[in-house]
């Protein structure tokens, strides 16, 4: 894997990023899942494949300065169930922002997290990024975003969604 650095950040693929979670929640038990909850979907069933939305950063009122992570809501439209994994130290879900925040990346936990499955019909909301990646917001503004959540598909193949969207920070 290549690192490419500017300035004082390193900038790592897309696919690197997932849960900032800090080493405080690996000492609280019972929190293996706790940014993944499932329900069942009827609204959306009748669309295909899979899909992202109500995409935000929490905490929703962000102020310059401040550390967040972002929340998506993963909506399994497809025909069959799909994986991915979700747990303390890893994320499916991960972000790429325009202007105003900062991805800073640190030393995460190594704790493996099992698969997670969604089954057709189904939705789960998901946050990130992972243990070794901070989203820290540098100015107030509007700001651009692009959420993108990896998974595998029934018969393992890689997959993903990419959304755009859009916050403030004051």
């Amino acid at each position: 894997m290549q690192f490419y650095k500017t300035k004082q950040y390193v900038i790592l693929p897309v696919l690197t990023i997932l849960i900032p979670i800090t080493f405080i929640f690996l000492c609280i038990p019972g929190t293996e899942n706790q940014y993944v909850y499932s329900q069942s979907s009827t609204e959306n069933a009748t669309g295909t494949g899979v899909d992202l939305i109500n995409t935000h950063p929490s905490p929703l009122h962000l102020k310059s300065g401040s550390k967040f992570e972002i929340i998506s809501t993963v909506v399994n439209n497809s025909p069959s169930k799909i994986t991915f994994t979700a747990g303390v130290c890893d994320s499916p879900l991960s972000a790429q922002f325009i202007r105003n925040v900062v991805i800073r990346y640190t030393q995460g936990c190594t704790a493996n997290s099992p698969p997670f499955e969604l089954n057709p019909g189904e939705e789960v909301s998901v946050a990130g990024p992972s243990s070794d990646t901070i989203y820290q917001a540098l100015a107030a503004g509007q700001t651009t975003a692009s959420a993108t959540f990896l998974y595998q598909t029934e018969n393992g193949q890689a997959a993903n969604i990419t959304k755009p969207f859009v916050f403030t920070i004051s």
